[in-house]
């Protein structure tokens, strides 16, 4: 947050989806989290330490389940630290609506190869409830907002050196919340 700031239209920031109390909705700096969950892929796979990151309220369909990192001003935040002997260089480009983040730095005197996995442990179902709507016929349903379950994951990161995996850390476990079903009765 501290690095890309407030996203307000003035800094050029546009309208896209956003999560708000629980529901989506339209804002200003909207996909910002595409980008913070690029660069924490990025920084897992550069074996960096994560300093700060939480997951999205519900699943997102851009990165694998326990992959994401939401950002949003003032909080959460994400910060990951640089944990490696020399300087590294992150290097960000885009391609249509496409972003790549790379992470560039010398190698070390043992360089594993890094692997993420991340596991759905567990669904949380959605909860279908009803409210009155005087504008529809008697016993007639409307569907006034669809129902998907949510989730709970582990994260972890493998490293392996020569082949051989020598260590796996759990990095995460996460809770996403269903989106709950809403349906309209006519009176």
């Amino acid at each position: 947050n501290q690095t890309v700031g407030q996203r307000t239209a003035s800094s050029g920031f546009k309208e896209a989806g956003v999560y708000v109390n629980g529901t989506v909705a339209t804002g200003i700096g909207g996909g910002i989290c595409q980008v913070s969950s690029t660069l924490y892929n990025a920084v897992l796979r550069a074996n960096l330490d994560i300093v700060d990151r939480s997951n999205h309220e519900f699943l997102v369909g851009y990165v694998p389940i326990g992959t994401d990192a939401t950002v949003s001003w003032g909080s959460p935040d994400f910060k990951f630290k640089n944990s490696r002997t020399y300087p590294i260089k992150i290097s960000a480009t885009t391609s249509g609506k496409n972003i790549y983040i790379k992470i560039w730095g010398l190698h070390e005197s043992t360089e594993y190869d890094v692997e993420i996995v991340s596991y759905k442990t567990a669904t949380i179902a959605y909860k279908t409830t009803y409210t009155k709507d005087s504008s529809l016929g008697a016993g007639r349903t409307k569907v006034v907002q669809a129902g998907s379950n949510g989730a709970k994951s582990e994260t972890y990161r493998v490293l392996k050196l020569n082949g051989e995996v020598v260590s796996k850390t759990l990095i995460s476990r996460d809770t996403y919340s269903p989106h709950n079903q809403i349906i309209a009765q006519g009176q």
